[in-house]
């Protein structure tokens, strides 16, 4: 049982921490707005060239993710240091380097894109004692410009240990200082950081992503008190003894509130931290960012800047023990980072190197709103593009290696596709007749092991070529099921009743993966289970996914092929994008399920590989439509025009 406790007996500076347990959605989100866009690029090096704008006129991503604000640019920008990682300033001093931000944006904005810039929340540069960095900028606080200054001492916004002590860290070691950490959670703090936002609307951003975001689990007196409220209104007396060992809430001595933490020793006190923690950051975003960058620019587009890797849940991902109610909301679109988790190949292994999970996860969590992988992928950069925009979100991402003339053609060319075909991409759905339910119940109770079941279970389904959706589990409803055959999941034991409701509502195929003994094909899996499934057959390196755009009744059927000559084993990644070498499938068939009295009319190829839109022969027989794609490089969707 969770009680609710009356919010005016709480202190006023717990008060704003307190997050209560949030309320699962309904539905899926509402339709995008003006503001969708599935093709950007994201540069932390490279931008201070007059090159940099150059190609941006002849690429025309949607949205230029550029440009440093926040904490980075008040470390760094006024000291020696500037042109070191992560921001490679282009110039040295606040008001120049400010200035070129300026023109920056302006140059973007006569191009018709828009800019969105990062902001580091939490991460300083510099060295308190000798005031280094950060901390010489602070003490130069000028409130002519960015309003009172938040607090005398600027240590005192800092996270801590249960001692007391400062926490420090020694990631990058810019100017050979130690890194610090604003506490997110200390009203001071964001107070500092909403006039940086300040700052960052005047020089002319479109947007922000938000970027450190994180809790070193401080301990300081922000966070030990919103964490006690917290608890106190979301468990009851008893519930907090069984469940925590803590008899008396008021008096109850913390010696530890942890966030991410290796999901092989979690417990369920380390488990409410971390959902706390999230909770509470989602709070101190949505200040910053949501209520007062809005008030300063109301159409403010705003983002996180957030982990997924391999499905690193627990010791990793901002979002793990958030409630679905929570998840992105009021963001205008997310940004996940895969790392090298998805940028390179071993297609001898079965491994393509592609985000096709996490790209459909984030859909299904998200809705149709934008959204983006942050692959480190130098080499791949068709693939990268080609996987973002055939699964609902967008291309490209980090890296985009614009100074290698193969890379600049393939980002110039890809996009130019996106935005030839636009009508093809906007308002698109997620269509495939098989379900699959991302375990994040299990998550949040601790487990990780279903997660496990569901990336061999969603591998083997992209091996075996057939279109399946993902939608996490904790957020299932009756409208996630309209149109679907098949319903799969990979984990029951953590299933809600709301979760359990539905699925028993469900009048079609159930397909629990449970077992970790899979067959060997999908085939095996029995004639009748996945016969109503849209799939390509054979060629295993090239992954289908299925879109519809009901209004226009128009089925779209993407093919991203993997399949390339592979660089050496000890050089994986590769060295640029004139090493993606790809190796075209021939002759790939495809099998498109049709609702029934449904009618596929004509079918159209288009590739940003091949100048020709080639008209492909249908051939139907009760509720399936085949037809055969000749060739596809590396990208080509099949657009099915049906009555």
């Amino acid at each position: 049982m969770i009680r609710r406790m009356n919010s005016r007996f709480l202190p006023a500076a717990a008060l704003a921490l307190v997050l209560p347990l949030a309320a699962r959605s309904a539905t899926p989100p509402a339709p995008a707005d003006s503001r969708w866009f599935n093709t950007m690029v994201a540069h932390w090096t490279d931008y201070g060239v007059p090159e940099y704008v150059e190609f941006l006129r002849d690429a025309r991503p949607e949205v230029a993710q550029v440009g440093f604000y926040g904490v980075t640019f008040h470390s760094l920008a006024h000291t020696p240091a500037y042109k070191g990682y992560p921001a490679h300033l282009p110039v040295q001093g606040n008001a120049e380097c400010g200035a070129f931000f300026a023109r920056l944006n302006r140059d973007i904005h006569a191009l018709g894109l828009r800019a969105v810039g990062h902001f580091n929340t939490t991460f300083i540069f510099g060295e308190h004692t000798n005031k280094a960095g950060f901390f010489e900028w602070y003490a130069k606080w000028d409130e002519a410009q960015l309003g009172p200054k938040p607090a005398a001492d600027p240590v005192s916004m800092l996270q801590v240990d249960a001692s007391g002590k400062v926490i420090s860290t020694l990631s990058y070691r810019v100017g050979g200082w130690p890194e610090y950490h604003g506490c997110l959670n200390n009203p001071q703090w964001r107070a500092c950081l909403k006039a940086m936002v300040k700052l960052a609307v005047d020089r002319g951003v479109d947007g922000l992503i938000a970027n450190y975001f994180y809790r070193r689990d401080c301990m300081c007196a922000h966070c030990v008190g919103g964490f006690r409220a917290w608890l106190g209104t979301n468990f009851t007396s008893a519930e907090l003894k069984e469940k925590f060992s803590i008899a008396d809430l008021k008096a109850h001595r913390f010696t530890e509130i942890p966030s991410w933490h290796n999901p092989m020793q979690t417990t369920p006190f380390k488990m409410a931290a971390l959902r706390w923690t999230q909770e509470a950051l989602k709070h101190d975003f949505d200040d910053v960012f949501i209520t007062h960058g809005r008030a300063l620019k109301p159409d403010l587009m705003v983002a996180q800047w957030n982990h997924l890797g391999a499905f690193s849940q627990i010791n990793g991902d901002e979002r793990s023990a958030m409630p679905g109610g929570l998840w992105g909301r009021g963001e205008d679109y997310l940004w996940y980072s895969t790392g090298n988790a998805a940028s390179q190949t071993d297609l001898a292994n079965g491994d393509l190197g592609d985000g096709t999970l996490q790209l459909r996860y984030i859909l299904g969590a998200f809705g149709p709103k934008p959204f983006v992988l942050g692959k480190y992928e130098q080499t791949r950069l068709r693939a990268t593009i080609a996987e973002g925009i055939a699964n609902g979100g967008a291309g490209m991402g980090f890296y985009a290696t614009y100074k290698n003339p193969a890379g600049r053609e393939a980002l110039v060319s890809y996009f130019n596709f996106a935005r030839q075909h636009r009508d093809l991409y906007a308002g698109a759905q997620p269509a495939a007749e098989l379900l699959v339910l991302y375990p994040r119940s299990a998550v949040h109770q601790g487990n990780v092991a279903p997660v496990e079941q569901f990336k061999r279970f969603g591998r083997r389904l992209v091996r075996d070529g057939f279109a399946f959706d993902v939608v996490p589990d904790d957020i299932l409803s009756t409208q996630h099921l309209r149109g679907r055959r098949v319903l799969a999941w990979c984990d029951d034991s953590a299933l809600e009743g709301q979760a359990r409701a539905v699925i028993e509502t469900f009048r079609g195929i159930r397909l629990p993966a449970l077992s970790t003994n899979l067959p060997a094909t999908a085939d095996t899996w029995g004639a009748n289970e996945l016969a109503g499934v849209t799939r390509r057959e054979g060629h295993p390196t090239s992954v289908l996914s299925l879109l519809r755009q009901p209004e226009k009744k128009r089925a779209l059927v993407h093919l991203v092929n993997y399949n390339r000559t592979e660089p050496p084993a000890n050089a994986r990644m590769g060295r640029g994008p004139h090493e993606e070498n790809p190796i075209a499938c021939e002759q790939v068939p495809v099998r498109l399920a049709l609702a029934p009295g449904e009618r596929a009319k004509t079918v159209r190829l288009l590739s940003p590989d091949d100048a020709k839109n080639s008209k492909l022969t249908i051939r139907q027989s009760a509720d399936v439509a085949t037809f055969t794609i000749p060739r596809v490089l590396v990208y080509a969707v099949a657009v099915v025009e049906v009555e």
